[in-house]
């Protein structure tokens, strides 16, 4: 099938090497492109600016670098704002050519500084992970020294915080098993490539509240690592409530387990409405977990005294049982049983994302259609 009009241009300026073309070359290659377009008032006053004549074609020298950064803005229709932070704003849009609803993410780029960190880990980790359950990147706008880049990407309804507050079957334990499910699924497809994530929270999953698919989006503060990598990590990743205890004492050497252990706490959240662990600094929310799951011993955690913040004369708490703290699976023995096996203090015993997806709990869940 023949690409639409816009998209076959944008795919020949693409291929350009030079950020300019002399008026024959653009006329010659470019000009029977344009002349296929959807013309409206908009597109008439963008190609004008580029000194697009509707007879006499491209009438001087062709911005072939600023016409593609145009054209990309213009194949998007922005119809509302869906959040801000300190990366930039997210806008839904529309793809004009296939009104596929999208959402674009504009991230600050400085021609000095160039884009963020976080910005380029988000970039290269979503261009590597391609998976059902995870956020597809569609398309990068990027203007020569622009003072921002727009990622275009799937649109989802809502993130999982706003599904969990608004909408009652949320609350339904099938339910739940399908989003717990799809999360492992995208966590094991990136682990599978080397990446954690770093910062799972219900704020980045998303969900279609009627398809009910769920994707894992927000990379900026995921990274690669190698299997027994000798290399410290900073301990600071993960919205707190969410964080592991090999973070909390300050772990420099930690692995892929630090998201399995915000998937329990997803989890536990979703049954039980709020937190399982929760707390406004690192010390009181190491607190809340020892009260709820007992203080961690050196004989259970062969690496506790090693870590950077633990101390000997943390108070000692004996552990609740876990159906007390998640009263909904009193009567589920396998779920609480993945429960209790997402939440280990030692990493090397925390079950894997692979080990999660065989579990019983999950028996009978069919996926949603993607």
């Amino acid at each position: 099938m023949a690409p639409e009009p816009l998209t076959a241009l944008l795919s020949r300026l693409s291929r350009f090497k030079a950020l300019a073309a002399e008026r024959e070359l653009a006329n010659s290659v470019l000009g029977p492109l344009v002349r296929k377009l959807p013309f409206d008032q908009e597109l008439a006053l963008l190609l004008a600016k580029f000194g697009w004549h509707p007879v006499e074609g491209f009438t001087g020298t062709l911005d072939l670098a600023g016409l593609k950064g145009a054209l990309q803005k213009y194949k998007y229709i922005k119809i509302g704002q869906l959040g801000s932070g300190s990366y930039g704003v997210v806008h839904k849009a529309i793809n004009r050519e296939t009104n596929e609803l999208l959402a674009i993410k504009k991230v600050v780029h400085s021609v000095e500084h160039g884009l963020s960190d976080s910005t380029i880990r988000e970039i290269s980790t979503l261009r590597e992970l391609r998976h059902d359950n995870i956020v597809r990147l569609k398309d990068i706008i990027a203007t020569v020294n622009g003072n921002h880049v727009h990622l275009v990407l799937e649109f989802l309804d809502c993130d999982l915080r706003h599904y969990l507050d608004t909408y009652p079957v949320a609350s339904d334990v099938g339910r739940i098993k399908s989003v717990v499910l799809q999360i492992l699924r995208g966590i094991r497809h990136a682990h599978a490539n080397s990446i954690m994530h770093r910062d799972l929270k219900p704020q980045n999953v998303l969900v279609g509240v009627e398809s009910g698919q769920v994707k894992i989006t927000d990379f900026g503060l995921a990274r690669c690592f190698l299997p027994n990598e000798d290399r410290a990590y900073t301990e600071r990743v993960v919205t707190l409530y969410y964080r592991s205890p090999e973070l909390l004492l300050g772990a420099q050497y930690y692995t892929s387990a630090v998201d399995l252990w915000s998937v329990g706490c997803i989890m536990a959240e979703m049954v039980n409405f709020e937190p399982l662990f929760k707390s406004d600094t690192e010390i009181g929310l190491l607190f809340r977990i020892f009260e709820k799951l007992g203080t961690p011993t050196p004989e259970a955690w062969r690496e506790l005294p090693g870590l950077a913040y633990f101390s000997e004369q943390f108070p000692r708490f004996p552990p609740r049982p876990l159906a007390e703290l998640v009263p909904r699976l009193a009567g589920d023995a396998a779920g609480l049983d993945l429960l209790r096996r997402m939440l280990v203090y030692d990493p090397r015993q925390r079950i894997t994302a692979s080990q999660a997806l065989e579990h019983p709990w999950f028996q009978g869940v069919v996926l949603p259609a993607q």
